[in-house]
């Protein structure tokens, strides 16, 4: 399939599996801003289209679209929960404490990440609440043939998805765009690679419920 520079992000990221990674070097959003064009949001964020295509293109050749573009409804639901609700649980039970262990260990440095332990854990809170009602409210009402009548609860969903893009951009900045002092250690080493890794993975959650789950759902 050929896309162009008049398809929206969020077409980009559900044809090809890939181009997600281009669109993060870039700082492009294609997770609430998945509706936009390719055109407008190089234009808006004056990125030269030509090179970004160029890089796009090289990212899509040979792959397949992301396989939930592939799966039905119960599944993209099923996979949800086990690979992104089960893993951001895990990794920010073991990014807390040694965002803390850094942050005491290293409290005398001018590069500490000084606020990025408590932080993670008003992440934890917020991401633990939106991925309860998911849980408890939204996938329920999929998954029992409602799902035409969750358009509400997805609006509710798309918009604290907002608000969660908002905190990676506040996590990023905290932990110095991840980039670690000379002679860093272990634990500092590990924490920046964990909290990076976080933003990616809650990134492609958001993108696979914004443009794959949520519009086969209210497409029927």
């Amino acid at each position: 399939m050929e896309l162009n520079e008049n398809n929206t992000l969020g077409e980009w990221v559900s044809t090809f599996a890939g181009v997600s990674q281009v669109f993060i070097r870039n700082n492009l959003d294609f997770c609430c801003g998945g509706s936009k064009s390719l055109k407008d949001a190089c234009e808006s964020s004056g990125i030269n289209i030509e090179e970004l295509m160029k890089d796009l293109k090289e990212a899509a050749a040979g792959k397949t679209a992301p396989k939930w573009n592939l799966l039905g409804i119960d599944q993209v639901v099923d996979d949800i929960l086990e690979i992104f609700h089960k893993k951001h649980r895990d990794d920010l039970q073991m990014l807390i404490p040694l965002a803390k262990k850094v942050e005491t260990v290293h409290a005398s440095s001018a590069d500490c990440p000084k606020g990025l332990a408590d932080f993670l854990e008003t992440l934890q809170f917020e991401l633990e609440s939106h991925m309860q009602k998911e849980e408890q409210i939204l996938f329920p009402m999929i998954k029992s043939g409602r799902g035409m009548m969750a358009e509400g609860p997805i609006q509710v969903m798309m918009h604290e998805h907002i608000s969660h893009i908002e905190n990676l951009a506040k996590l990023k900045e905290l932990a110095k765009n991840y980039i670690l002092p000379n002679g860093a250690c272990g634990s500092w080493t590990a924490l920046y690679k964990g909290v990076e890794n976080l933003e990616k993975e809650i990134k492609e959650h958001i993108a696979t419920e914004n443009n794959i789950l949520f519009p086969k759902v209210l497409n029927g």
